[in-house]
């Protein structure tokens, strides 16, 4: 058995949007004396390698303690694609994608997910890629950087397409250096009361 971790190591060299940069803090340590270490952390839902919940675009979507734990467990394919712009129907259309399917993409960011400059030009989803992922019914999709929606997107059509339509997120996926196939994924959410988001620990076993 192999285990492959493609979680980003939460620090503070992780690219967010906006000032999400994450903390972590000791409040106690041995070496000053302190009988134990103790650290706080504070971070957005929403910080490196994590899963959005339907609750962060569809008004009365499933929250972290309300959806279902499948979408975040069990086969996965590992597919890695070479585009120069945003992934487009027409890219998705050549790659075995099945019903019921959770797709993980590899479009070669994940070096990106370690450095704390956001990458604006990354590449994400059309909505017609994400129109296209609905129609073939699939479970969960996951993605090598923090949006499956661009930068510049007003109105997150890939978010809400998605969503909208029983498909879970996975963002900010560490995926360099593992080779394509079939895999068991687990990358469950916290479980947060009304979270619309949330980190997960995410690895691949074969």
């Amino acid at each position: 058995m192999k285990i492959y971790d493609i979680t980003a190591e939460i620090c503070s060299n992780l690219p967010v949007f906006g000032d999400e940069r994450p903390t972590v803090t000791a409040l106690a340590q041995m070496a000053n004396g302190d009988p134990y270490h103790f650290t706080k952390l504070s971070m957005s839902a929403h910080t490196g390698t994590h899963a959005d919940m339907p609750l962060h675009f569809i008004p009365g979507g499933a929250t972290c303690n309300e959806i279902a734990l499948d979408y975040f467990y069990g086969p996965a394919k590992v597919i890695r694609i070479a585009v120069s712009n945003h992934i487009r129907k027409a890219d998705l259309e050549p790659l075995d994608i099945q019903a019921g399917d959770i797709i993980l993409l590899d479009t070669g960011q994940s070096a990106y997910m370690q450095q704390g400059t956001l990458k604006q030009d990354f590449i994400a989803l059309t909505p017609e890629a994400a129109e296209y992922l609905v129609g073939k019914k699939i479970k969960t999709f996951g993605i090598d950087y923090l949006s499956v929606d661009p930068y510049d997107a007003a109105d997150f059509p890939v978010h809400k397409t998605l969503l909208g339509n029983g498909i879970a997120i996975l963002e900010g996926l560490v995926l360099e250096g593992v080779p394509e196939g079939m895999y068991t994924l687990s990358a469950f959410p916290l479980k947060i009361q009304g979270g619309e988001g949330s980190p997960v620990r995410a690895v691949l076993v074969n």
